[in-house]
């Protein structure tokens, strides 16, 4: 593992593969770039960039509120540290958030996007939720608490119109936490935009879908 520095802060990163472009990889919520591993060996002529997110893994955190495009800069920062000018950019849940944000507010630097289990919106209920939650995260982990608030209420929808790369959505139609109709919505405001819906898979579609890994892979084919 290596570490690098963002506008002052720690920031955990890994890269592995080797090609001509680079994809970049951002987790969900409370999790690590660890979460990546057992797939990019799947996935061979690129460059691959996993980090842990602000206040996560061995991130550096920052105290009080924290939002998508904060998270979206600190990428951006991450890509200038390490001389990354434009990428494949991918996540997974919370990760798909950020990616969909990047590729908004950076579309000269994004030249493919990838979103799994994830949203551009949040209802009503699930604000609630994530907010009960972060309540509860509080007294224990503060940080975490304040990420599970960042996702309780965003809305992307008019950005997402605006993404002009080749973009591939996958979910499963059993996902409790991003059910597949936020997918669906996805792929009707990104234009050309790819949908890949698996029965019966929950919230981690390459995990539990073997055809999931399969399809990222010949999606990503056209970028080698």
């Amino acid at each position: 593992m290596a570490t690098t520095t963002v506008e002052g802060r720690r920031v955990r990163y890994e890269l592995t593969g080797d090609g001509p472009r680079t994809a970049v990889w951002t987790h969900g919520v409370g999790a690590s770039l660890d979460y990546w591993r057992d797939y990019l060996p799947h996935f061979q002529g690129l460059r691959h960039l996993t980090y842990d997110v602000r206040g996560m893994g061995e991130s550096e955190g920052t105290d009080g509120p924290v939002s998508l495009s904060d998270w979206a800069r600190d990428l951006a920062g991450l890509m200038d540290a390490l001389e990354v000018e434009r990428a494949i950019i991918a996540g997974h849940s919370m990760g798909g958030a950020i990616s969909q944000r990047f590729a908004i507010d950076f579309p000269e630097r994004t030249e493919g996007l990838f979103l799994m289990a994830t949203s551009s919106r949040v209802g009503a209920a699930a604000t609630a939720n994530w907010l009960k939650r972060a309540d509860v995260t509080e007294a224990t982990n503060p940080r975490l608490a304040a990420a599970q608030r960042a996702v309780a209420a965003y809305n992307m929808d008019e950005g997402l119109k605006t993404v002009r790369v080749p973009s591939l959505i996958i979910v499963g139609d059993a996902d409790p936490q991003t059910p597949p109709g936020g997918s669906v919505i996805m792929s009707r405001l990104i234009p050309g935009a790819e949908l890949e819906i698996y029965p019966g898979i929950g919230h981690s579609p390459m995990h539990e879908e073997p055809a999931a890994v399969a399809r990222v892979e010949a999606w990503l084919s056209r970028f080698r």
